[in-house]
Parts: C-alpha cells; structure tokens; sequence
C-alpha cells in the first residue's frame, strides 16, 4: 500500500482503485512455472543483469515483454541509456563537507539507494531505507561532526563513470574536489530500466523500483498505461529522507529542488501530499500537457498536476534568461555565428539543449538559494539540483562525442561555481554536498561496435504482425527500449500473448531492425537483434536469479 501517504482525489485516473495500489510487489512469486524456454533464455544471461532487472519491476506496474539486446546493439531512437550493462549502472558518488565527511576512497560496492540513508546519517537523523544502507564509513564520528546548515544533493544526469572516463580532462574541479571528500567508485544504479524516474525515486526513498514503484517511464495502473507523475506525486510509494526530516522538524526547515522535470523533483518529498507535510519548494521546466511524456519547456514552472502539493517561486521568470550564456558557448570557436560547434544553437531548444543551459541554471539556483534563505539560520536544509545538460547530450551525440567533451566540462565549471558560491553564502564548513548520477550515457553506433536498433522499425513490424484489428485502439500502449506493455482488452480480443511477442521479438534479425544507416556486415544480416526476449512474468519464476538483492 501507499506507506503514510494521505489519498488524493488527484492521485491519477478516476478509474483508480485502491486495489490497484495494494498489490504486494512480490505477487507472482510461485505461480505456476511458464515456458521453460524463456525460462532458459532469461536464465542464459548474467545473474547480475537479472538482479538488476528484478530490483526494477513490479509484476502490477511494469510493461508485459521485456527485451535485451546484446551491449554492442544499442537501440538508437536518440541514444537510449536504458539496460542492466555496467556503462549504464555504474554511477560516481562522493560526498563532500569538511568536519563532516572522512577523505578518502572506498572502493565497496555502493548504490543509489545508500544516498537517502546517509542523508540521514550526515543529518543525524536516522532514516530506515527498504534497500539501502547508511555509508558511515565515509563520515566522522557522529560525536565529531556537527550538522551542517544545507545538504545539498546533487545529480549529474546520465553522468555515469564511463562518461568521466571517456572525458578525463573534462572535470579538473571535480578530480580536485574528490581527494577531500569520499569518493567510491564502484557506485552502482542496481535495478533496471536505467532512466529519470528510477534513478531519482532511488536517491530519495532508498527503494529500488519494486518497492517505490517508479519502474519506468510509465507504469501500467488500473488498465492504463501512463506517466508515474502524470497526475501528482502519489504513485512513489514509499517515503522521501526529505518527507520524513521535514515533518520530524515541525516543516521548519527549508526544502527544495530545482531541476527539470517533475521526476527530478520527486527525490524530494511528496510535498503536502505526504501527511504532516508542507508544500517544498519545486521548480521545474515540463510541458504542461501529461501527454508528452515529460517533455521540456524553456521557461521554469510548476506543472498544474503538482502545485497542489508544492510551491514555486515565480520570481525565476524574471531573472535574466540564457541569451548571455548562448552567446557565450558560440563564441567558444573564436566566431559569433549561432553554432555550438556545428549545431544550430536556436534549434536546440533556445539553449536549452546545449551545455549554455548549465551556467544559466546555476545562475537562478544562486537566486533561489539566496532569496529562500538556504543555510541561512540554526535549522539546517535540504536542497535537491538536477542538471540536465549531460543527458540531453548523450540522447542528441553519445556518450563520445566532442559535444560530451563540452558538456562535461560545462558542470564542472558549474561545479566549482557552486562550491565558491555556498563557501560564501552558507559559510565554509557549514554545508555538505552529495553527487552522483542517476544513470550512466550510451557510446555512439560506432563505438559500441554493434547493430543499431531502430525503434521505429521494432514498433512498426510489432504492429503489422499482432494490430490486425483496425478499430483505433492501439494494442501496444507503450513500446520502450527494453519493454513493452498492452492494452489488456486489446490483447485479449486479438489473442495475443506476452509469450507470442516474446518469441516474435526474439526472432527479429539485424536486416530487419537496424537504422538505415548503418551498413550490415556481410553475413551478419540474420544475426538476432535482441540477445534475450521474455515475458516479464518470468522474472517472478526464475531458479536461476542471484540471491543477492542488490545491484552491483
């Protein structure tokens, strides 16, 4: 069930029961054994893989087939970063703040799901995490160390370790930065899909994805197939470290978070919705139309689905805009000509896509820190930084890209222009700082060396195979890059089973669904795309899963 949250009439559709709310995540477990050829096939991969998947789905919420295509075929619909592969789970963590953090580098494994309860060990104030654990061996002794007055959390989009390997040089500030707090390298995601919401449902709960309910892009709930924000934040079911803080502190301190979209937010709090809860501060740059998939604006809000349950300081809008720092990245080649390196700045969003965006968001984060009184009296707060920039990059060129090049060294900069900023207005000392990311980057086509999937191509023979009914009903609902889900009724009026699509899927080869693009390698064309395709159910049945629950 939803754990200490109060029901809302916003909560998502009015078809919604409390039925569909209730299902125990582990339901499913011990049902009758399916086919023991995707038994087998499921079973065929690494146990790591299929922790990492189990951590990450819900049997009530999570799509129908899942589908796994080798490392080296990447799906390329702008480059995907969703799978249970090392390059995009392992993650940097480092935790920051003199007095209050022992230097060092602490190379056991760790994960997103540990950031909440250190929160909660730096904060002194002890937050039980459903999947993670407390890294107090990266801090002073508790009778050391004072509690600063602002953690701050914050997250690299997409900047996983892979990414600072491929851009050493990129993030001088950063490597300075991390011999004077606890670095560990062998930080991991633990559960897949590896994409916005999970990661970030993960830093705030400590839960994986079959405990907070965040397993995707989407999750299926009563029938329907919609966005875990789509109508509030109700559907993360297990609490934030920031709801709990706040309300043990009577809502005195300040909490906020600034990012991009409201599954950034999220790693929060539920603002008031939680009981006992205030409205945080959210600020964001989502479309408001729930039907885009949480697609960016270009000027800061708060979407209508959460202003009931947060507040939002409109006076960002006034704030000098990004014109500055657009020009300022295309004059970086010696010539005003509107570019970023050969890409029209204009048509990447205004800037918004493009490594300008950094230094303007740092610019109104210093705004609202200042305005809001972040770190400025005895109650310390919690203050949650999404920057974007990376990952919009990896989507739009890769992971090696000269783009990515750019891009890491503009949060580097960024980086430093926040320590220097907070050792001034909170004092040196006096605050404390986590980051990480929330998943790792994909490598271009050429570099991962695979076949390019084309999910346009996936979607297109999935439909001319199995949507034969020709009545406007869509019969798969959502088709990501490793799972997809049906409409139920549909499926069950044209027969079609998970088992039947699975096996489709698996058969498809490179000749079949590749970007045009690319150039088969002789003999190659009737290689499988997918090294594994399954129903999802069979996740609940396998002899084969690792008995560790944990990711890494």
């Amino acid at each position: 069930m939803i754990r200490r949250h109060r029901r809302s009439t916003a909560l998502i559709l009015a078809s919604v029961s409390v039925v569909a709310l209730s299902i125990d995540p582990g339901a499913g477990a011990g049902a009758a054994t399916g086919d023991q050829a995707f038994i087998a096939k499921a079973c065929s991969l690494p146990g790591i893989w299929l922790t990492r998947m189990e951590n990450g789905y819900r049997p009530d919420w999570s799509g129908d087939v899942i589908m796994v295509p080798p490392p080296q075929n990447i799906v390329d619909g702008g480059y995907s970063h969703s799978g249970p592969y090392d390059h995009f789970q392992n993650v940097p963590l480092f935790f920051y703040g003199p007095g209050i953090v022992k230097p060092g580098v602490y190379n056991e494994n760790a994960y997103l799901t540990d950031i909440a309860p250190t929160s909660g060990a730096i904060m002194k104030f002890p937050f039980k995490a459903p999947d993670g654990r407390p890294l107090t061996e990266a801090l002073l002794p508790a009778d050391q160390r004072q509690v600063p007055k602002l953690l701050v959390t914050v997250v690299w989009d997409a900047a996983g370790q892979d990414v600072l390997k491929a851009w050493p040089k990129s993030w001088p500030f950063l490597k300075s930065l991390s011999t004077q707090g606890a670095w560990f390298p062998h930080a991991w995601v633990g559960s897949t899909p590896s994409n916005t919401p999970p990661g970030h449902a993960e830093i705030g709960t400590g839960a994986f994805p079959r405990h907070n309910g965040f397993v995707d892009e989407y999750v299926r709930l009563n029938g329907h197939t919609v966005q875990p924000t789509q109508a509030g934040p109700g559907l993360l079911l297990e609490p934030t470290f920031g709801d709990l803080y706040d309300i043990a502190h009577q809502n005195k301190p300040i909490v906020g978070a600034l990012a991009t979209l409201a599954a950034h937010d999220l790693m929060m709090s539920h603002g008031s919705f939680f009981n006992g809860g205030d409205k945080d501060i959210a600020i964001m740059r989502q479309v408001e139309n729930a039907d885009t998939g949480g697609a960016e604006s270009v000027s800061w809000n708060l979407v209508s689905t959460m202003a009931p349950y947060y507040s939002f300081p409109s006076y960002i809008n006034n704030l000098p805009d990004i014109s500055k720092y657009n020009t300022a990245l295309d004059q970086q080649d010696g010539k005003l000509d509107g570019l970023w390196r050969t890409r029209s700045i204009e048509q990447l969003r205004t800037g918004f896509d493009t490594p300008a965006r950094t230094p303007y968001q740092e610019s109104i984060i210093r705004a609202v820190i200042q305005r809001e009184g972040f770190g400025a009296d005895a109650v310390p707060d919690l203050l949650y930084l999404n920057y974007k920039a990376i990952d919009t990059t990896e989507h739009l060129a890769s992971l090696n890209s000269p783009e990515m090049m750019d891009t890491v060294a503009s949060n580097d900069a960024a980086l430093k222009d926040l320590v220097g900023f907070l050792n001034q207005q909170v004092g040196k000392g006096q605050w404390a700082m986590t980051l990480t990311a929330d998943h790792g980057s994909q490598y271009s086509a050429a570099v991962a060396g695979g076949a390019p999937i084309d999910p346009t191509k996936v979607r297109s023979l999935l439909d001319a195979k199995f949507d034969t009914n020709d009545n406007g009903v869509d019969l798969f609902t959502v088709v990501r890059p490793s799972e997809i889900w049906f409409d139920t009724a549909e499926a069950a009026a044209l027969q079609v089973t998970p088992e039947a699509v699975a096996s489709f899927l698996q058969s498809l080869t490179v000749a079949q669904a590749t970007r045009s693009y690319y150039t088969i390698p002789p003999g190659h064309g009737t290689d499988q795309i997918y090294q594994a395709v399954f129903p999802s159910k069979v996740l609940t049945e396998l002899p084969c899963l690792p008995a560790s629950v944990t990711g890494g």
